[in-house]
């Protein structure tokens, strides 16, 4: 049975979040072009050349207690979506940004988001969509107006921003 162009691509963002090597949550993002055509893949992970929670058994934010969604400083990962712009370069502006979230302990799906640093990374990519599959399996689509509004929201305004309740952008 075929499925939808953004089914497609969000189990393509699915199989790369399972080669995440974080403790907590793995998430996977591709950057695929206007013409339907991956351009970029990119999993949460250590920098390259740099030793990863997996390989150390042990996650410092966790072994410190750092709530999750908090002091990304502090993590060893570069995040998924920053990962797949990276390698897209300037071929990211005008494309769309797949993004799936696992939790690694019991591989059910998380809601994905960007969080604030990976929002201001989209936003200068100047990516046109960003489509994300939810915790129900459900999809969200997202342009880019409605990350910075999100965005301002929790970073300018403290309001926490409770993206399972969010309904579908288009």
């Amino acid at each position: 049975m075929r499925t939808s162009k953004e089914e497609w691509f969000l189990d393509l963002a699915e199989r790369c979040a399972r080669q995440g090597t974080c403790l907590r949550r793995v998430y996977g993002a591709i950057v695929v072009d206007r013409e339907a055509t991956v351009i970029s893949t990119g999993y949460c992970g250590a920098p390259r050349k740099v030793p990863d929670c997996i390989k150390l058994g042990r996650c410092w934010r966790k072994d410190n207690n750092i709530q999750s969604g908090t002091h990304y400083e502090k993590c060893r990962s570069v995040h998924a979506e920053v990962n797949a712009l990276i390698q897209a370069g300037k071929a990211a502006r005008g494309s769309t940004l797949y993004l799936v979230g696992l939790d690694y302990e019991t591989g059910k799906h998380v809601d994905a988001h960007p969080c604030s640093m990976c929002a201001r990374a989209i936003l200068n990519a100047q990516i046109s969509r960003v489509v994300v599959r939810r915790h129900d399996n459900s999809i969200l689509d997202l342009a880019p107006d409605h990350i910075n509004a999100l965005w301002d929201a929790e970073v300018f305004y403290g309001k926490a921003v409770d993206w399972s309740r969010l309904e579908l952008c288009k």
